[in-house]
C-alpha cells in the first residue's frame, strides 16, 4: 500500500511539472483591476462637499496605495486586459479616474499625482471646457503631455436613459468629437453620467466608436465576467473610509471569488 501511495504521489508531481512547462503563460497573473472614481480635490467648502476629497486626504490615499505596492495603469492597459489580450501589468494595478473636469483636478490633484508618480484619467463633459471652475484647454494639454488621459463624459451630463435617440447620439458621439478636438488624440472610452445606463445607452456608446465605458457598479474588473461597456468603478467620497476600502481591495486581490466583488455598496452618482 505504501508503495502504491508513493507511486501516485510521484506520478502526480511529474504531471504537475509537465503541466507547468507545457502550459502557455497566462496573459497576466492579475485577477481583477480596481478603478477609483474621484470628482473634486479641494479644501474649499462647496455644495458638492460629499464629492470633495481634501488635498491632504487625497495625498494620503495615493501614498497609501503606493506603500501597499499599487501602480497606476492606463486605459489602454485596462482595455487590453479586459479583452483578454497579453498586456504587461504591475502586480497590483489600479486605475485612477476623475469625472466632470473641474479646475481643482489641475490645481490640486495634478501636483500630487506628479509627486507620487501616478497617472490618471479624466472623463470630461463636452460643455465644460474653458469655463469658470473648469479645466482650460491649455491645462488639459499640459496634463496630457505628462500622461493624464482625457475621455468623454457626455456633452451636458444628462441622464442618458431619459433621452430620445437623437439626443442620445448627440451626448455620446458629439462629446467624443469635442474632447478629441481639445486633447488632439483619439477618445475611446466613455463614462455614463451618474452611472445610469440601459440597452439603448450601451448601443449608442458602442455605435459612437467607443471601445469601452464605465459605470459605478461595485467591485473589480474581471475579463471573464464583466462587459467592457459596463466597467466597474469605486466612488471615493468625503465620507469614504479609505483604510477600510484598501483592506477590502487587498482581500479581493488576494482571494478572488464571486463574493469578493460585492463588498462595495452599489450606487449611482448624480452630480
Amino acid at each position: 500500500m505504501n508503495q502504491i501511495m508513493v507511486f501516485f504521489r510521484t506520478a502526480s508531481l511529474l504531471l504537475g511539472l509537465l503541466f507547468l512547462f507545457v502550459t502557455p503563460a497566462a496573459a497576466s497573473p492579475v485577477q481583477g483591476i480596481p478603478v477609483l472614481l474621484y470628482h473634486h480635490v479641494s479644501d474649499q467648502e462647496t455644495d458638492m462637499s460629499e464629492l470633495t476629497v481634501s488635498t491632504a486626504e487625497f495625498s494620503r490615499q495615493l501614498r497609501l496605495l503606493r506603500i501597499h505596492g499599487y501602480q497606476t495603469i492606463t486605459l489602454e492597459q485596462l482595455g487590453s486586459f479586459m479583452r483578454g489580450e497579453r498586456t504587461a501589468l504591475p502586480d497590483k494595478p489600479v486605475l485612477i479616474t476623475f469625472d466632470d473636469g473641474y479646475a481643482d483636478n489641475y490645481t490640486q490633484a495634478f501636483p500630487i499625482l506628479k509627486e507620487i508618480g501616478f497617472r490618471a484619467t479624466i472623463f470630461i463633459i463636452g460643455t465644460n471646457f474653458d469655463r469658470a471652475n473648469r479645466l482650460t484647454s491649455p491645462q488639459i494639454r499640459e496634463m496630457a503631455a505628462y500622461g493624464i488621459s482625457f475621455d468623454a463624459h457626455s456633452m451636458t451630463h444628462r441622464n442618458l436613459t431619459k433621452l430620445n435617440h437623437t439626443d442620445l447620439r448627440y451626448e455620446a458621439a458629439v462629446s467624443k468629437q469635442t474632447v478629441e478636438l481639445v486633447v488632439r488624440t483619439e477618445v475611446v472610452f466613455f463614462a455614463y453620467p451618474g452611472g445610469f445606463y440601459n440597452a439603448a445607452v450601451l448601443e449608442a456608446v458602442e455605435s459612437a466608436g467607443y471601445q469601452g465605458a464605465f459605470s459605478v457598479l461595485p467591485g473589480l474588473n474581471q475579463p471573464d465576467r464583466d462587459n467592457i461597456y459596463l466597467l466597474r468603478r469605486i466612488p471615493i467620497f468625503r465620507s469614504t473610509k479609505f483604510d477600510s476600502l484598501l483592506t477590502q481591495l487587498e482581500v479581493c486581490l488576494a482571494k478572488p471569488s464571486l463574493f469578493d466583488y460585492w463588498l462595495f455598496p452599489e450606487s449611482s452618482i448624480d452630480n
